[in-house]
């Protein structure tokens, strides 16, 4: 499966072999840390809710000798997802169960935090984003460090190096989170991605995403949906 195949998100850029440029790469195993407070409002989740909600992510996950590079549990997950409802003041349960839904389905379970089929330089983060919004990412995130030429970078050297910026579990997490708030922000609202409505996540999914539909989309947030109304 080629995870974030068909994302507006992803929009596809040819990749040269060679690399004019490689911009520095950051620290993308900084520690996270739980928030020391949460706003009034903020939606968090539980450990137990999670598990439920993701349940391929249990224990060590889909995490092994060949593929920990990246791969994450729920027990990581859960305190960078909540990190992430905090720093980009996400309210409302319909939003964070999209978002953990749209991730969860993107990276396989946490399991991928690069494009591994066929292995497209540049896509990468929970949510696979190609690219041109990697870029924007890492732009927004880390301005001092990302150069303005990089945005029109086709070489994979350039584009990973961009990409690793971003890599680490609070910005890897956070990115669809991102994504809505300023990306998409006429979806970060009470009348869009409403509580409960699985209709909102299509419409977000194939409009605000630019995603393909299937049933394992559909699955996926049922569960997410069902695991955070208990």
């Amino acid at each position: 499966m080629e995870f974030g195949n068909e994302e507006k998100y992803y929009a596809t850029s040819s990749a040269p072999e060679t690399s004019d440029v490689a911009p520095e790469t950051s620290d993308t195993e900084a520690e996270t840390t739980e928030p020391t407070t949460t706003p009034s409002g903020v939606y968090q989740i539980t450990a137990s809710q999670l598990d439920a909600a993701v349940p391929a992510g249990k224990g060590s996950g889909k995490c092994t000798a060949d593929n920990s590079d990246g791969c994450a549990n729920n027990e990581q997950a859960l305190v960078a997802l909540n990190n992430a409802a905090q720093k980009y003041g996400v309210t409302e349960r319909g939003e964070v169960v999209a978002m953990i839904a749209l991730m969860a389905f993107e990276s396989g379970s946490w399991q991928y935090n690069v494009n591994e089929f066929p292995g497209r330089a540049g896509q990468g983060t929970k949510a696979m984003f190609m690219y041109p919004f990697i870029y924007k990412y890492a732009k927004a995130l880390y301005p001092d460090k990302v150069q303005d030429a990089w945005e029109s970078a086709t070489d994979d050297l350039t584009m990973n190096n961009v990409r690793a910026m971003v890599l680490g579990d609070d910005d890897s997490f956070g990115s669809a989170f991102w994504y809505l708030t300023t990306q998409a922000p006429e979806y970060h609202n009470t009348g869009k991605l409403k509580d409960g409505d699985l209709a909102s996540f299509k419409e977000y999914c194939t409009s605000a995403v630019g995603a393909g539909w299937d049933d394992d989309r559909q699955k996926g947030w049922e569960a997410v949906n069902s695991a955070l109304s208990a």
